[in-house]
């Protein structure tokens, strides 16, 4: 089912950090907040591991994000798995983050296992935009880096971003935009917290340039 045009889009100038929505109003509020967990585990050795609260505006407790497994090396390709629990321990789903193995073509893919509803599939940036980026932006890329360890420059040129998350019929249902760095919802079928959560743990690993280079869950 079609619905209103909804978009959502981290803003780390406030504390805490908070995932706002624009649209038409629903049960979890315009904004969320984002607590990392006080336990929240050390960084491993790929900082993967993920622990934080989804907060409503008010202090109400929406959801969970805690680490059911963490990245694997380049070379294993394990993805590391996130769940998300309703405040009572209740599964919501799982969101899972497998990143492009090591000397084999691919891409990075965000799935979304929810308990109940289509399971999504997103893969990072488009193959056309890949295919130019690897022998025109990649070196450029790297001119950019050596640049800013000389204290000449001070940024670069990003590989392809946009993720369309989509079921198994190939349904789009959500679209993350990296121009705008916004996400949009095209469905009502995702469970708004799964959004949420996913928005909150892909700006964890691909910060927006306001959200500094450590991105909102490193930040003090």
């Amino acid at each position: 089912m079609t619905q209103e045009r909804v978009t959502y889009r981290l803003h780390p100038g406030v504390s805490p950090t908070a995932v706002v929505r624009d649209g038409p109003p629903d049960a979890l509020g315009p904004a969320v907040r984002l607590v990392p967990d006080p336990d929240r585990p050390d960084r491993d050795r790929l900082r993967s591991a993920r622990a934080f609260h989804l907060h409503a505006e008010n202090g109400t407790p929406l959801a969970r994000v805690v680490t059911e497994q963490t990245l694997g090396s380049r070379l294993s390709g394990r993805p590391a798995v996130y769940l998300v629990l309703d405040p009572s321990g209740a599964p919501v789903g799982r969101i899972e983050l497998r990143r492009r193995r090591a000397f084999r073509p691919g891409r990075t893919r965000w799935t979304v296992h929810p308990v109940t509803g289509p399971h999504l599939h997103g893969y990072q940036g488009r193959l056309m935009w890949w295919a130019l980026w690897w022998p025109l932006g990649l070196p450029v890329s790297l001119i950019w880096l050596v640049t800013s360890l000389l204290g000449e420059s001070d940024g670069g040129i990003r590989p392809p971003r946009r993720i369309i998350w989509r079921d198994t019929s190939g349904r789009a249902h959500l679209v993350f935009r990296a121009v705008a760095e916004d996400f949009r919802l095209l469905t009502s079928a995702v469970d708004p917290r799964l959004v949420n959560a996913l928005v909150a743990l892909h700006q964890s690993f691909d910060p927006s340039e306001g959200a500094g280079a450590e991105g909102w869950y490193e930040s003090p």
